[in-house]
């Protein structure tokens, strides 16, 4: 790991607030081990766990795969001498590309092996090949959405489905007080917001364009975009693109590039909608979950995870996937009725979501109860 994400934000969660087990976090140096030191976390810091990345997502070059085996190699005694040290029996692997680094231990020194799936695969794609072999190794495949555990079982097939469970992301929201949560009065303006790594999956292009469309009506409104891009090229050659797009569709005044906010309260009472319109299915998304918890209204695609968080016109809005026209609707009728008492329903609904179906209470005792199960088949 070496960028904080989703996956790094459910390792952290883990780490805080499952009680009576000891972690130990390996992780390259750099922005991820900084965090979690900052946190007092015990961490095995190991230059060789530095992830890398495939060209434009899709496949590894010949001596990119190399580095990974060397890496992998580099790797095993150091984390088995750490763990033997500890007393450690049970590896959590954060993705698949974690668990490539665990599956010598697990092979050769017996380790137990649960790897936690964050991510929805192609068909044919490398992630699905290693499924199959991971399968035979891991104890338990901890799915963070319905829609990622059915997704694997379409590479592993049902007869293994005993060694998958959905453990939904969660919220501390007795954390967000009342007064770090902005009131929403009649706005001189109606923001929009993107929120995310700025890469062609979100969608950017597609909302940029729907944008457009909505302001010819609604001229006051604002498109925030949050984020920063990834390490690849192709993410930085596309966050150049959205720049160049911005000012060619002469909106340089109403799309705003606002980077990164670290804190939660800042980014989310910013804006008022955000919009989640990625143009591949998301396996869960946080970003929703932290919208809905800081009274934002949600409009997101209709599959994937978003689709097990939001109920349409109850706590949000899905929208049928990679439609521009229907995106743009569904941007407009929000926006024509953003003052109804409607909308004031929509943002208590989504509160409440998180409330009832995503509480870190529930997300802490069931990572509790795999590590113990585990751990004590270990003595």
């Amino acid at each position: 790991m070496n960028s904080w994400g989703g996956g790094e934000e459910v390792l952290l969660k883990i780490a805080l607030h499952v009680e009576g087990i000891q972690f130990y976090i390996a992780t390259p140096p750099g922005i991820v081990a900084e965090k979690f030191l900052a946190h007092k976390l015990n961490i095995l810091s190991l230059a060789s766990l530095k992830k890398i990345y495939r060209n434009n997502n899709k496949s590894w070059s010949f001596s990119d795969k190399v580095k990974v085996l060397i890496n992998i190699v580099v790797s095993i005694f150091p984390i088995y001498l750490f763990m033997k040290r500890e007393s450690v029996t049970t590896i959590a692997a954060n993705g698949n590309f974690a668990a490539l680094f665990a599956l010598p231990l697990v092979v050769f020194f017996r380790k137990k092996l649960i790897v936690i799936q964050h991510l929805l695969y192609e068909k044919n794609s490398f992630e699905g090949k290693l499924l199959k072999i991971l399968v035979k190794y891991a104890n338990k495949f901890v799915c963070v959405s319905q829609s990622v555990s059915e997704n694997i079982l379409t590479f592993i097939g049902e007869d293994p489905r005993n060694k998958l469970i959905v453990i939904y992301n969660a919220l501390a929201l007795e954390t967000m007080k009342e007064e770090n949560l902005v009131a929403r009065v009649p706005p001189k303006e109606i923001r929009f917001a993107i929120v995310g790594s700025i890469i062609p999956e979100k969608g950017h292009n597609i909302i940029l364009d729907a944008f457009c469309e909505v302001t010819s009506n609604f001229p006051e409104c604002r498109l925030f975009i949050f984020g920063e891009p990834r390490e690849e090229i192709c993410s930085k050659s596309f966050y150049n693109s959205l720049k160049e797009k911005t000012e060619n569709l002469g909106h340089a005044d109403s799309i705003i590039f606002k980077g990164y906010v670290e804190k939660k309260s800042d980014l989310y009472n910013q804006f008022d909608i955000l919009i989640n319109y990625s143009v591949v299915p998301e396996s869960f998304s946080m970003v929703v979950l932290e919208a809905l918890a800081y009274n934002n209204i949600v409009i997101a695609s209709n599959e994937g995870g978003p689709r097990e968080i939001i109920e349409h016109n109850i706590n949000g809005f899905l929208v049928e996937p990679r439609n521009k026209q229907a995106l743009f609707q569904m941007m407009q009728q929000v926006v024509s009725q953003f003052e109804n008492n409607s909308m004031n329903e929509i943002r208590e609904n989504g509160r409440a979501t998180v409330k009832e179906k995503f509480s870190l209470q529930h997300f802490a005792e069931s990572y509790k109860n795999i590590f113990k199960n585990y751990s004590n088949e270990s003595k």
